[in-house]
């Protein structure tokens, strides 16, 4: 039964997926049995749609890498911890930012998405994937973005990923004006976006206005953070791109009686296991400094996570 629920997946989403990866992970399978029943699969149910290039693609995109070369451990900020809507929103996002005109058609994929953008009078193909990071991708995934420059008219192409790529790869990619961003690149244009928006002077914060409340309500009209309402008041506070609260707040008569810091040591955590700036106790007395205050405190809290 499991398996069938399995294939009806696959038959939905094929060829935009890597299926290895996807048998591994759907069905717990080590690498040769994931490869052997990919084969078999597109043997029996795709054999006429499975071309030269899609064929390649269920090859091994990519490999484990050896602990020597494993890329050390990131931040919790990462975007493999988003879900797949939220990092086809982020790319978009940072594209539109990067000074790209993003067509709102789009092709969304088992490991990211695929869309159009346009710069400086041209048309440029992106495939952002969403890779482990202890993965290197090989030269196919090269192909596949030649492949999309071509079918979609495109002058030049990108590949983004959040691991890194083999040195096939990036000769490859030289010969075809494919273009590749690894996590490292990745980090480097998320820092760039970050830089022109302090250049241009754009505040990341609201300034105080009226209590505490209402200032930490007009989060929601910034460029960097993102306000999650909750139910009973709740709110959470995330900064673009970032799966996990930074802070959750919550409100009361226009009062804010709660409020937490998420991040502990780089760590996501509960909201009863952070740090609590803000509390009412069972009698009503409230505990923490005054609002204004604690607005100083917590806009230097969330300044760690532009720096």
């Amino acid at each position: 039964m499991r398996f069938n629920g399995v294939l009806a997946e696959i038959k939905e989403q094929y060829p935009n997926i890597d299926l290895i990866l996807f048998l591994q992970e759907k069905l717990q399978l080590p690498d040769y049995k994931a490869e052997e029943l990919a084969a078999r699969i597109e043997k029996q149910f795709f054999p006429k749609e499975t071309n030269e290039t899609e064929r390649k693609s269920v090859k091994r995109i990519f490999q484990k890498n050896s602990k020597s070369q494993s890329p050390a451990e990131t931040s919790v900020y990462s975007v493999d911890h988003l879900s797949g809507k939220e990092f086809e929103l982020f790319i978009s996002w940072l594209f539109e930012e990067l000074g790209y005109e993003v067509h709102s058609e789009k092709h969304s994929t088992y490991l990211g998405v695929d869309l159009v953008a346009a710069k400086d009078g041209e048309l440029v193909a992106i495939q952002a994937r969403r890779y482990p990071k202890n993965y290197v991708v090989s030269d196919l995934i090269v192909l596949l973005s030649k492949d999309a420059m071509r079918t979609r008219e495109c002058k030049r192409s990108i590949v983004l990923i959040t691991s890194h790529f083999t040195q096939q790869a990036t000769d490859y990619a030289e010969r075809f004006n494919v273009e590749l961003w690894d996590c490292e690149t990745l980090a480097c244009k998320i820092d760039e976006v970050r830089k022109k928006t302090t250049e241009k002077g754009q505040s990341c914060f609201p300034h105080y206005t009226g209590s505490l409340a209402e200032t930490l309500s007009n989060f929601e009209t910034t460029e960097d953070f993102i306000l999650e309402p909750r139910t009973g008041g709740k709110y959470d506070l995330h900064l673009t791109g970032v799966k996990f609260p930074l802070l959750t707040f919550q409100v009361h008569a226009n009062e804010v009686i709660r409020c937490v810091y998420r991040i502990i040591n780089n760590k996501p955590v509960g909201e009863h296991e952070g740090v609590v700036l803000i509390s009412i106790e069972r009698d009503g007395k409230r505990i923490g400094p005054n609002e204004t205050s604690a607005y100083a405190l917590i806009i230097q809290y969330l300044e760690t996570f532009l720096a």
